[in-house]
């Protein structure tokens, strides 16, 4: 018995010494240069990055449409895929505007492709969209859900954008599990995701239906580098959330909302606190239509 409780208290040292120590591993910097780089160039590096993870639904390329001269880049959530904001996507594209939509490194192919991409990765996966829209737009800026809202708030921080939209930004994972992962993503690569809130089975070609665990580990320590790198968060910023978001803690993103040293921040809290959507864009969302029309006058406001 003294040699379980043992083994037990040792665990459990090791789990916070994996969940608290040192800075994450990954730095993150502007991105290298790519203006010399001409469109369709820009588009076929990221095509081919896709080609190379055998991405295999066409919807789930990254896609540039050209509308006016302001330009969203926009980036899906964890596990997820750009058909994840195709809704946004397309609203936007109706009122006028110039969009890419990134594919995250990992994503819109197979779970276990996450366990072997980092988010230092997921952040450079933005780079060819970024200056595809600077090649093309006078103004750019940058949105995402979930994981995506950690990768525009790294954008927004070490490149030239004019603002940020931050949908459920995962600044905090809420799930019990992930605070686990910094210990069990030695021991295992893959969870099941369960059907629950946002997420069923018929959404397969959109988001994976498993977890990977080194995956997971990277997206704790991207809330983390996130957290810690807040003060250079700037630009004008707009941002939802339902408090009780099921996946991420609405608390910790509206902290950070008030804590962030942009002079131009906008904080949407959705009123009905027994809703827990994690995925804004979805139907599910009974603010969706309410919360398109705010983002569209929120970039004509700042164009």
């Amino acid at each position: 018995m003294r040699k379980f409780y043992f083994l037990l208290i040792l665990t459990f040292i090791l789990l916070v010494i994996y969940m608290f120590s040192g800075r994450p591993y990954y730095d993150l910097d502007s991105f290298v240069d790519l203006t010399p780089v001409d469109d369709i160039e820009l588009l076929d590096l990221d095509f081919k990055k896709a080609e190379s993870e055998e991405v295999k639904l066409a919807t789930n390329y990254p896609t540039f449409t050209k509308g006016n001269d302001v330009g969203i880049l926009i980036i899906h959530g964890f596990t997820g895929s750009p058909l994840e904001m195709q809704p946004l996507t397309d609203y936007l594209v109706e009122q006028g505007f110039s969009t890419y939509q990134v594919r995250v490194a990992g994503h819109g192919s197979k779970p276990e492709n996450l366990n072997v991409t980092n988010y230092k990765d997921w952040y450079e996966s933005a780079r060819y969209g970024y200056f595809m829209l600077k090649r093309n737009c006078k103004k750019v800026f940058v949105m995402g859900e979930s994981m995506g809202g950690l990768v525009a708030l790294s954008v927004a921080g070490l490149n030239d954008v004019d603002g940020a939209i931050l949908l459920s930004p995962c600044i905090k994972i809420r799930t019990f599990t992930a605070n686990f992962t910094p210990f069990a993503h030695h021991f295992i690569k893959m969870l099941p995701k369960v059907e629950a809130g946002d997420w069923t089975k018929d959404l397969k070609h959109i988001y994976y239906d498993k977890w990977p665990v080194v995956g997971l580990y990277q997206l704790f320590k991207y809330t983390r580098y996130v957290s810690a790198n807040i003060d250079k968060i700037k630009v004008p910023l707009l941002g939802f959330q339902f408090i009780n978001d099921g996946v991420v803690s609405g608390r910790a993103t509206a902290e950070f909302f008030a804590k962030a040293p942009s002079d131009d921040k906008t904080y949407v809290e959705f009123p009905d606190k027994r809703m827990r959507n994690h995925i804004l864009v979805s139907e599910k969302n009974i603010y969706r239509d309410e919360m398109f029309t705010k983002i569209a006058e929120w970039l004509r406001d700042r164009s």
